[in-house]
């Protein structure tokens, strides 16, 4: 009978849990961690910098969009079928090749 290989769950139920608990008791104040009215950028940085994100987030959209194009293509083995129409057509020009070699040798 063939065994399952299971790779280790990265987050045990466990683990989070008793992480989570750990976070609970020591009492910090998260949201002390996060910036303040008075620390945060002006208007004009922030259009900036909100410019900058909607940038990224469309440029990671086109990567996505080709990337699965991409694998559609692959799946559907045309990169093979156009191979193996390329190697046909390197083959009769390598025959075409020899025999003009021959017709000028004669």
């Amino acid at each position: 009978m063939a065994e399952k290989h299971s790779k280790p769950n990265p987050l045990p139920m466990s683990e989070t849990l008793r992480d989570l608990a750990m976070l609970r008791v020591s009492e910090i104040d998260f949201s002390s961690l996060l910036p303040s009215d008075e620390n945060t950028m002006d208007t004009s940085s922030q259009t900036d910098q909100d410019k900058k994100v909607d940038d990224i987030v469309e440029k990671s959209f086109e990567f996505v969009k080709e990337a699965r194009a991409a694998i559609k293509i692959q799946n559907r083995g045309d990169v093979e079928k156009e191979g193996a129409k390329v190697e046909v057509v390197r083959s009769r020009l390598e025959d075409v090749i020899i025999g003009l070699d021959t017709a000028k040798e004669n």
